[in-house]
């Protein structure tokens, strides 16, 4: 017989809340995507400086970078320069939005672990990294079919197949070698990054 799982009040709210403010701004988002095309052209943007070959991987329930892991384990998802890249050919430090992305779902536990004490600096960041999160999904659609395979029960009391993504394969952008390029990058540009002040 299989467990019964019931889903908290609050997080249903969350999700709906999420839901919402997704829509919202995926339309908001819509529209000024549609708005930056006419002047696309006029502004240079920096690029990422290798071409990184694909990678697969296949989700599974781990304790690891759950909300109760260890600290060092969080700090361990950014690579030296906390995610950033210098790129000598402008001078400049760049934010790789991986990292960014890792930065913000990094942040939100945090929060989430100090709720009660949370500076409204904390909640102004809690804002930017759930906005930016979302942006990011939409920009990286992740179109790989996950089955609703596992039994739950909802609020009402009746069981209904859910999705857990667990055991799923995704094809990705390989995040391994995108680390060791993000080192290289740190090692030879490091004394740059003590001078500029950046953070995400």
């Amino acid at each position: 017989m299989r467990q019964r799982v019931q889903l908290p009040f609050a997080l249903i709210v969350c999700g709906v809340c999420a839901l919402t403010v997704s829509l919202l701004v995926h339309i908001t988002s819509a529209i000024q995507y549609l708005h930056s095309q006419s002047s696309l052209g006029q502004t240079r943007v920096a690029e990422f400086s290798i071409p990184i070959r694909y990678a697969a991987l296949s989700t599974v329930k781990s304790p690891r970078l759950g909300l109760y892991a260890s600290d060092a384990e969080w700090r361990s998802l950014l690579p030296s320069g906390e995610g950033f890249l210098y790129l000598p050919s402008d001078g400049e430090h760049y934010l790789v939005s991986h990292y960014h992305q890792l930065h913000c779902l990094r942040s939100l536990r945090m929060y989430f672990l100090k709720h009660d004490n949370l500076s409204e600096a904390d909640w102004g960041h809690v804002d930017h990294c759930l906005i930016y999160l979302h942006q990011m999904l939409l920009c990286n659609v992740d179109l790989t079919l996950e089955p609703a395979n596992h039994k739950q029960l909802t609020p009402d009391g009746r069981l209904t197949n859910a999705v857990t993504g667990i055991d799923v394969t995704h094809r990705c952008k390989d995040w391994a070698q995108v680390r060791g390029f993000m080192e290289s990058n740190y090692e030879q540009w490091g004394d740059t990054y003590k001078t500029e002040g950046t953070s995400p």
